[in-house]
């Protein structure tokens, strides 16, 4: 390393120290692929067993899979059970979600949620787009997802069902690949066939796309939205809009919330946007945290996920997909805190932070293995039957559609 700069031999010893921690960030195959850059291959797949305590077969494979669910909410009044269970589930929803994962050639693959979200049925939208408006298209930025659902509010109107259907099927970017996984949730209370799209037409346009329809009803069994049900060929779900999930304290909880804190300072927002998604962030924190103990939780547990990705405004997750980012990134629009720095500096700010996240990433994973253990040892104890939710209900159709195209939910 005699012709290495300083900078450059600090950063290469920092890199060596830390490569094993980073190992857990990066994950699977990347992190694999990063320790090997530093270790033998043999090395690199030993430390990659004892850092995420599995054996390193099969190896990952940094290709996902695209989920994509457009969630069609009825916004009319009398509702409001239903938004605040959206927004309740909405972390725990994804969780799951990305837990799905199918071997493909030797490699097992992940996947990438996308979600929609549109209201209809609300008189604050003009009728000639029938009741119905889109409130995000697909995007994979869930904390713009949850600022938008706490945005929602209801007021009385006409609910068009299936002309919201097949709006969401006509307006939206749908993943033309035959292995994603596209869907429609579409939940309510009135009867299913008003406006003037047919349950029968908007089903036959989702059939030719291969878009799954899941429908949800609020309340008792309902002869319209059964009958729509058989079309989509699918299952009719009913919830009770106002079951509030209950919360079980367990010895964890504390240090989850503080780690889940913690992890925000791990974030290094860029471009145009990354002030507002920096707030944003924090806002959905807020937000969680109001809504119920359970739902920050959720929150803070989700965050310590690889599903939970900003890499549209935060210069770690950026790097993690792209490890040319930093090199190709305009000065301009990076942070003050890597704006003309040199390249070596840039790096070892951002390795530093990758570090920090894993640890902190770990350290929630742990913790929330043993909160899991005690609320399944407090629901046994208990004896009390699961309570049906937007939430449970929609896993069920998606696990059901998940395992038929080969994934493992």
């Amino acid at each position: 390393m005699s012709g290495m700069s300083r900078p450059t031999k600090k950063l290469g010893r920092w890199l060596r120290r830390y490569s094993l921690t980073l190992v857990a960030a990066l994950g699977g195959a990347a992190g694999v692929a990063y320790a090997a850059g530093w270790h033998s291959p043999a090395i690199a797949r030993s430390t990659a067993t004892a850092v995420l305590g599995v054996a390193p077969s099969p190896e990952r494979d940094q290709i996902q899979d695209t989920v994509q669910i457009a969630l069609l909410l009825d916004t009319s009044s009398s509702m409001d059970g239903l938004i605040n269970q959206a927004r309740s589930h909405l972390w725990k929803m994804v969780d799951d979600l990305g837990k799905m994962t199918r071997v493909v050639d030797g490699k097992t693959r992940g996947v990438k949620i996308e979600l929609a979200l549109y209201e209809y049925g609300n008189n604050t939208i003009p009728e000639s787009a029938g009741y119905i408006r889109q409130v995000l298209p697909f995007t994979t930025d869930l904390d713009r997802v949850s600022e938008q659902l706490h945005g929602l509010a209801t007021n009385g109107g006409s609910e068009f069902a299936g002309q919201a259907i097949a709006t969401s099927i006509n307006a939206l970017q749908w993943s033309t690949d035959p292995a994603a996984m596209r869907f429609v949730f579409v939940a309510g209370n009135e009867e299913f066939n008003q406006g003037p799209v047919t349950a029968a037409t908007a089903m036959a346009a989702a059939a030719r796309k291969d878009i799954n329809v899941q429908l949800i009803f609020c309340g008792d069994d309902e002869p319209t939205w059964q009958a729509a049900a058989k079309l989509a060929k699918s299952d009719l779900v009913t919830i009770d809009q106002n079951q509030v999930a209950q919360h079980i304290a367990s010895p964890q909880d504390a240090d989850i919330l503080r780690l889940g804190n913690e992890l925000n300072g791990t974030y290094i927002a860029y471009g145009a946007d990354g002030r507002a998604a920096v707030e944003r962030q924090a806002k959905a924190d807020a937000s969680s945290a109001k809504m119920s103990p359970k739902v920050a939780l959720e929150r803070a547990q989700l965050k310590g996920k690889a599903i939970y990705s900003n890499d549209s405004w935060d210069v770690v997750d950026a790097v993690a997909r792209n490890n040319k980012f930093l090199e190709q990134a305009a000065d301009d629009k990076l942070p003050g805190e890597l704006r003309g720095k040199p390249l070596a500096e840039k790096q070892q700010i951002v390795a530093a932070n990758a570090a920090r996240r894993a640890q902190l990433k770990a350290q929630i994973a742990k913790l929330e293995a043993e909160r899991t253990g005690f609320l399944d040892a407090s629901r046994a104890k208990a004896g009390a039957a699961p309570v049906q939710s937007l939430e449970t209900e929609l896993m069920k159709s998606t696990k059901k559609i998940a395992t038929k195209k080969g994934y493992k939910p």
